[in-house]
């Protein structure tokens, strides 16, 4: 991005490009944790019998894998978000 891109950007544009560089770095993070979590089972499970072998999730389970209620919505609060983004996007 060029300085004349940088300063002709609004407030709001700004925003959402840095939102989305955060966003792309922390799914490259994770990709790389789950990378080197695979590796890590493969290089394991050559050494274990068949029946003993272990899986992933148990060698290593991360915080955003975790199944936790509170994170969770429920069908009407995404509904609610969905009809809320369908609105604003509309209004645009």
């Amino acid at each position: 991005m060029s300085y004349d891109e940088l300063y002709n950007m609004t407030p709001r544009a700004f925003w959402n490009a840095v939102d989305g560089f955060w966003l792309h770095y922390e799914n490259e993070t994770r990709k790389d944790w789950e990378i080197a979590r695979w590796q890590t089972t493969l290089l394991l499970n050559i050494h274990l019998p068949k029946g003993k072998q272990i899986k992933m999730k148990k060698l290593a389970t991360f915080p955003w894998e975790k199944n936790d209620p509170k994170n969770q919505k429920s069908y009407k609060e995404t509904e609610e978000a969905y009809k809320k983004f369908l609105k604003m996007k509309k209004t645009k």
